[in-house]
């Protein structure tokens, strides 16, 4: 018999009957959860939100150590306090041109999936441009562009996607292999029908428009551009585990105890993403530790020479990082576990529920027509 408290709503006559029920229902789940499997899912949902961060940091890159044609990385996630689709980044050059781009480190089977995620999230921009001039950049949008970023390997199969839908998104490759960055151009299969021309070569030349910067000594300095890595570490609608890391890139150690202070979390947020608001990065650090002491990654420390102390016995960044994956995937699955609890919870007080009422009907049925169902 499973030694657990049975809901209020279930009489005291029924919890013995109630812990027995309970028990083979969670048992039988629980012999049957898929845990390792669940557990490699998590660790591909870490994986896939690692290859996104990194190819995000190379196309800043480029805009934060320098100013390739007056362009800067202005910020990540514009827009993203509204709660809408949003883009990655955005660019911005001081004579008014701005440009977002959206990062894919894989793309579907089927490019067009992308393309149109893309479209939706052009309109949107688009549509808040006046909250884009006011609330970020201080003053008006003279000419927007978008930018697709990818890994190589799939430069030539989104590229065409774009083209043969006859949209307007300019590709970035990045080859990490050798940390470059370039515009890369893939012809199409066919020419989509709103060409505004009818001889092939003056097509090929608007497909180069459309497909190009505005900016020609943008599309010049974007050829193999040297690029890297650490440039954005922090992005709010990463999964929690993939944000905690700003946590071990801003602790300390004193002694042999891994401890931060909340406005280290706060001064390496703020670096990590630029030009979001002091009241946005306290936000973010009050979801940060608020997540890392649920996984238990971080506890109050009582000691006054720091706030915070990271639950661990290691102190090496790749070591806390590894805690950090483990202890966010224990307590995933283990949220999943009690989701099974809750259900056979409902399950076994419904069957009791309706068990109880069955049995109070009987009672109510009088004698006469009681004795008549028994013949």
């Amino acid at each position: 018999m499973t030694n657990v408290n049975p809901p209020e709503s279930v009489p005291e006559g029924q919890k013995t009957k109630y812990r027995g029920l309970y028990g083979k229902c969670i048992e039988h789940k629980l012999d049957t959860f898929p845990e390792q499997s669940k557990r490699e899912d998590l660790l591909e949902e870490i994986s896939v939100q690692r290859r996104h961060r990194k190819l995000i940091s190379y196309s800043i890159f480029p805009f934060v150590q320098e100013r390739p044609a007056g362009y800067k990385f202005f910020t990540a996630e514009p827009l993203e306090e509204l709660g809408v689709p949003n883009f990655d980044f955005l660019l911005w050059n001081l004579d008014g041109k701005v440009i977002f781009g959206e990062a894919k480190s894989s793309i579907p089977a089927s490019a067009d999936t992308v393309v149109n995620q893309l479209k939706e999230r052009k309109e949107i921009a688009e549509k808040h441009k006046e909250h884009i001039e006011n609330e970020y950049l201080g003053s008006e949008i003279d000419h927007m562009e978008f930018v697709v970023s990818t890994y190589v390997n799939h430069g030539d199969k989104i590229a065409k996607a774009i083209i043969e839908q006859g949209a307007e998104f300019i590709t970035w490759v990045v080859d990490a292999h050798h940390d470059e960055l370039w515009i890369r151009q893939a012809r199409p299969t066919s020419f989509p029908d709103n060409l505004d021309a009818d001889e092939p070569d003056a097509m090929l030349e608007e497909l180069d428009r459309r497909h190009t910067h505005d900016v020609s000594s943008l599309n010049a300095e974007l050829d193999r551009i040297k690029t890297s890595l650490g440039q954005a570490d922090v992005l709010p609608t990463a999964i929690i585990v993939d944000q905690l890391r700003a946590v071990v890139q801003a602790r300390r150690v004193v002694g042999r105890h891994p401890c931060v202070d909340r406005t280290d979390i706060e001064t390496y947020v703020s670096n990590s993403s630029l030009n979001y608001t002091e009241e946005r990065v306290e936000g973010i650090v009050d979801d940060l530790i608020e997540a890392g002491k649920r996984i238990n990654f971080l506890s109050e420390w009582d000691d006054e020479r720091a706030d915070l102390k990271l639950v661990s016995n290691y102190t090496a960044k790749d070591d806390l990082e590894q805690v950090l994956e483990n202890k966010w995937i224990d307590w995933r699955v283990e949220g999943m576990k009690d989701n099974l609890r809750d259900q056979c919870e409902e399950r076994i007080t419904a069957e009791l529920g309706r068990q109880r009422q069955l049995d109070e009907f009987d009672m109510d049925v009088p004698a006469k027509e009681t004795e008549e169902k028994s013949q």
